[in-house]
């Protein structure tokens, strides 16, 4: 089955329809399907506000590679203690089947393969410079979404679903604009998400 390839924005308002789809009965994941269905109206009113509000913010600066979904929506959908059902969250993130196993397989960080496969990849950006003559510094990093651990970086469904890029150094700094605006449109206390993206600098 061929995927089709969204955009950051078109990511997240999928997930967005997955959600209220599953809300509704009309998307089956289980587990999480009927965690949706038992989340008060009140809550489930409050992360729907939430997923909006950060997916206005995402328009404005049509990022390469979605942020991690809001850490509150997360918490609420479940995502965090939800380990022994990765393959729905999986799903509902849109996440590579290769790349859910790779995590089920205790792959729970950037470890030192990602670097590794980092380094070549910064090797093949500087052959790319001194074949065409390209600057350099036009590519400062990889990206990803806090949260999501590839089973490689050069991952093939992954780039196509926008999760993981290689940004320029003015793409970076946007990335870290919108971070400070999501922060202060949708303030949190989740510890693990100090910030949205995962970067793997390449400088």
């Amino acid at each position: 089955m061929s995927v089709i390839v969204m955009n950051a924005v078109n990511s997240m308002e999928e997930i967005l329809k997955k959600i209220t789809s599953a809300r509704e009965g009309k998307f089956d994941l289980n587990y999480i399907s009927s965690h949706i269905q038992n989340i008060d109206d009140e809550n489930y009113n409050y992360i729907i506000f939430r997923l909006m509000k950060q997916i206005e913010v995402v328009k404005k600066y049509n990022p390469k590679v979605r942020p991690a979904i809001d850490p509150v929506v997360s918490s609420v959908l479940g995502v965090y203690s939800g380990l022994d059902f990765s393959e729905e969250y999986g799903t509902l993130m849109g996440y590579p089947k290769c790349c859910v196993e790779s995590f089920k397989s205790a792959r729970f960080g950037i470890d030192a393969k990602h670097l590794k496969e980092a380094d070549k990849i910064k090797d093949e950006i500087k052959k790319d410079k001194l074949e065409t003559n390209k600057d350099l510094k036009e590519k400062v990093a990889i990206i990803m979404p806090s949260g999501f651990i590839p089973c490689s970086l050069k991952c093939e469904e992954a780039w196509k679903r926008n999760l993981i890029d290689i940004v320029s150094y003015n793409e970076y700094l946007t990335i870290q604009k919108l971070e400070e605006e999501l922060f202060k449109v949708l303030p949190h206390f989740h510890g693990a998400y100090n910030e949205y993206y995962e970067k793997i600098l390449l400088l």
